[in-house]
C-alpha cells in the first residue's frame, strides 16, 4: 500500500528502533491530529507511517498506514485540549470502528464516518489499515450541515448514492492536491457542501438519527419522571422501566452510552435535593435522619456516606 496524497511530510515507526516505536507512534497521532491515548500491540514489530502538513483552505488531509491498534479521546485529554475539530475517516482498506455518543460506524473498505473532537471517542483497528482522514474546526462544518453532532459515529456507505459521489471525488482530489492552491476556498466550499449533502441525504443517516431523537426525547421524559419520584425509597431501574412502559433491557441500553449510570444518575439527584434542602435558609431542616428518607435513602448512614463522598462535607457539616 501507498500514500494518495502526494506531498506533505511523513513520520514513520520504520525509522525508530522497536522499542521507541509505541512512544513514537502516540505522539506522531497526537501531533497530526488531537490528543490521544494509543494501544498497539508491543509484543510485535508495530509499523505505522502518518502522511500529515496537506491544506487545502479551511481543511486539513492525512493519511494513515499502520498496524492494528486502538485509540482513545477521554475526557480528561480533551480538558487538556483547546482544538475543536470535526474529522472524516474514508477507510480505504481493510476496516475499523468509529464509536462516539452511544454509537459505532463499522467501517469497511470505502466508507466513512465522522467523528467530534471535544466529545470521548475510540477508533479501533483489528488488522493493518489505511485510511484517509480529513478535519476542520466545527464552526466550519456548522456552516454547511445543521448540527453536525447528530451525525457522528453514524456509517456512510461509500459505494453508492451520494456517498459514492463524495467518496470518489475526495480520493481524485486528494492525489491532485499537490496541483491545487492551499487557498483554493472555493474548491473547499464545494467540498464541504458535499459532504453536508452526504450526511443530510442519506437515509441511513435519518433513520438513526430519527431514532436517536425519539431515544433523547425517552431519556428527556424518564429524567422528568425520576424527578417527580426522588423521595421514593422503591425507585429502582424495574419501576421506571414499567413506568414508561419499555423492558428492563431496552432502559440500561438507553443510558448505555451515557456519561452516568442510571443509578448513578438518581443518586446525584438525591443529593443535590438535600444539599438545596440544607442550603436554602427559610427551609426547617432539622432531623437530618427524616432528610435522608424525604430524599428516597433508606438509611442515614447511606445518605451520609453519599454525601461526604460527593460533596467533600458530611450533611451535618454543611447544616452547622
Amino acid at each position: 500500500m501507498s500514500f494518495l496524497l502526494q506531498q506533505g511530510y511523513t513520520r514513520s515507526t520504520n525509522d525508530v528502533p522497536s522499542q521507541e516505536r509505541e512512544a513514537f507512534w502516540c505522539d506522531a497521532v497526537c501531533q497530526e491530529y488531537v490528543k490521544l491515548d494509543c494501544n498497539i500491540d508491543t509484543q510485535s514489530s508495530f509499523s505505522g507511517s502518518v502522511r500529515g502538513g496537506v491544506g487545502l483552505s479551511k481543511l486539513r488531509f492525512s493519511e494513515v498506514l499502520a498496524d492494528p491498534q486502538e485509540v482513545r479521546r477521554d475526557k480528561y485529554l480533551i480538558s487538556q485540549s483547546t482544538e475543536e475539530d470535526f474529522l472524516i475517516s474514508f477507510q480505504l482498506s481493510q476496516e475499523g470502528f468509529v464509536r462516539q455518543s452511544g454509537r459505532e460506524a463499522h467501517l469497511k473498505q470505502g466508507n466513512f464516518a465522522l467523528y467530534d473532537s471535544t466529545e470521548p471517542y475510540t477508533l479501533s483497528f483489528n488488522k493493518p489499515f489505511h485510511q484517509l482522514i480529513i478535519q476542520m474546526p466545527k464552526d466550519v462544518l456548522r456552516q454547511h450541515l445543521l448540527e453536525p453532532e447528530r451525525y457522528t459515529a453514524v456509517c456512510i456507505d461509500g459505494q453508492q448514492g451520494i456517498g459514492a459521489v463524495l467518496s470518489n471525488f475526495i480520493l481524485s482530489l486528494a492525489q491532485e492536491l499537490n496541483t491545487v492552491p492551499d487557498v483554493c476556498d472555493e474548491l473547499c466550499d464545494n467540498l464541504l457542501n458535499m459532504i453536508a449533502m452526504a450526511y443530510s441525504s442519506s437515509v441511513q443517516v435519518k433513520s438513526v438519527v430519527d431514532s436517536q431523537q425519539l431515544q433523547d426525547t425517552l431519556r428527556k421524559k424518564i429524567l422528568r419522571f425520576i424527578d417527580n419520584n426522588l423521595s421514593e425509597p422503591e425507585l429502582n431501574n424495574q419501576k421506571i422501566a414499567d413506568a414508561q412502559g419499555i423492558s428492563l433491557r431496552y432502559l440500561q441500553k438507553l443510558f448505555e452510552g451515557q456519561e452516568h449510570s442510571l443509578h448513578q444518575i438518581v443518586l446525584d439527584k438525591r443529593l443535590q435535593k438535600a444539599q438545596a434542602l440544607l442550603l436554602d435558609k427559610h427551609g426547617s431542616v432539622s432531623n437530618l435522619e427524616q432528610l435522608a428518607y424525604s430524599c428516597g435513602f433508606n438509611s442515614y448512614a447511606h445518605f451520609s456516606r453519599s454525601f461526604k463522598k460527593h460533596f467533600g462535607l458530611s450533611p451535618s457539616e454543611l447544616k452547622a
